[in-house]
């Protein structure tokens, strides 16, 4: 089969097609990707954005345009790779590579030396913190209005952001501000 063949039968969802496509051009990638360099990455993360540009000429090349499969494939390899090089020396990407996960705790500065979760060998310690943790959660929750003491309050029973919005009757969206806010409110009660 020729590469026009390939790419329709390989759009239409025949692996062994794909599978022949990727095998004649894995050279062209490698080839393509030889001159680029990202510091922060592996010779193998710009491979793969090489492997979605030829996954990319494949899916939208047209025969009728008269170019033939490979000048297409190397151009759209080429973009792909560029496009990589080109984000990763801009730095789109480093907020979402250095910051915390959004499922950490509430009170995530505390989370080490919450009593349930640290293993206590001296009990007045553990009988000191559970005070000064009550204290702090109840001068949070004089800083919250009523609705964010409820989803205080179901936030802390384990409830994901939707299960709380159907219980107060409320959008997600509601649910998710409320937490945004109860979170700077602690910060200034030190938890």
């Amino acid at each position: 089969m020729n590469e026009t063949e390939l790419c329709k039968a390989a759009k239409a969802g025949n692996s062994e097609a794909v599978e022949e496509l990727v095998g004649r051009y894995s050279k062209l990638v490698k080839t393509c990707v030889r001159p680029y360099f990202i510091a922060s990455a592996e010779g193998e993360d710009l491979i793969q954005e090489g492997m979605l540009g030829l996954w990319r000429a494949v899916l939208s090349f047209d025969e009728t345009r008269g170019v033939p499969f490979e000048a297409y494939a190397r151009t759209c390899i080429d973009r792909r790779i560029v496009s990589a090089v080109r984000a990763a020396h801009a730095h789109k990407h480093e907020p979402l590579n250095t910051s915390l996960p959004l499922e950490k705790p509430l009170f995530e500065d505390n989370a080490e030396s919450h009593p349930r979760t640290s293993a206590v060998s001296d009990p007045e310690a553990l009988v000191i913190g559970m005070e000064e943790q009550a204290d702090r959660l109840h001068r949070l929750q004089s800083l919250l209005s009523a609705f964010e003491r409820q989803v205080l309050l179901l936030y802390l029973d384990g409830l994901s952001y939707e299960e709380i919005a159907q219980r107060v009757h409320r959008p997600q969206k509601s649910v998710d501000n409320a937490i945004q806010r109860i979170r700077r409110k602690s910060a200034s009660v030190n938890f």
